[in-house]
């Protein structure tokens, strides 16, 4: 069995309940470290977004934004830091799952090194107008010393939305 070589969780969540094809107000983003000694021949890290049914096990359609982000850092392109999915829209109403997985490219190919799923998110026309709570806030402040192209005013707009 390989040896585990990162770890990825989300450091700004999905929202849990979501209008269809409404974008996602703030930003998904995607927290990604080391486990120990990534393989030497990684060139770059790059997570992709993808959308699946409620109990995580098929897959489902109509998520579409950005779905591919490089993982960066202050240091930019990185083995470590973070990727950010800016805007995301589910079409159709549904529970599902976003499903982020991290793959390594190398001059060998493109390998899939993890993966991990959100909570459930529940798309509905009644869905309540999200707004970004105060630790959603600390952090998004946070990840503008990050190359993730937030900034103040992307924080305020978010806010105000």
């Amino acid at each position: 069995m390989a040896t585990r070589e990162f770890s990825l969780s989300f450091e700004i969540t999905p929202p849990t309940a979501v209008r269809p094809g409404i974008p996602f107000t703030i930003p998904v983003v995607i927290a990604v470290n080391p486990v120990g000694t990534p393989a030497q021949n990684v060139q770059h890290l790059v997570v992709s977004a993808s959308l699946r049914d409620e109990s995580g096990s098929g897959a489902a359609t109509g998520l579409s934004g950005s779905l591919t982000a490089s993982v960066r850092s202050r240091s930019d392109n990185a083995m470590s830091g973070y990727a950010k999915f800016s805007p995301l829209t589910i079409s159709q109403p549904g529970k599902f799952r976003l499903r982020v997985m991290l793959s390594a490219a190398s001059y060998g190919g493109v390998i899939t090194k993890e993966y991990v799923d959100s909570t459930v998110i529940h798309v509905h026309a009644g869905a309540a107008a999200q707004r970004p709570t105060p630790t959603q806030v600390a952090r998004l402040q946070r990840l503008t010393t990050e190359n993730l192209d937030i900034s103040a005013a992307n924080i305020a707009a978010w806010q105000a939305a």
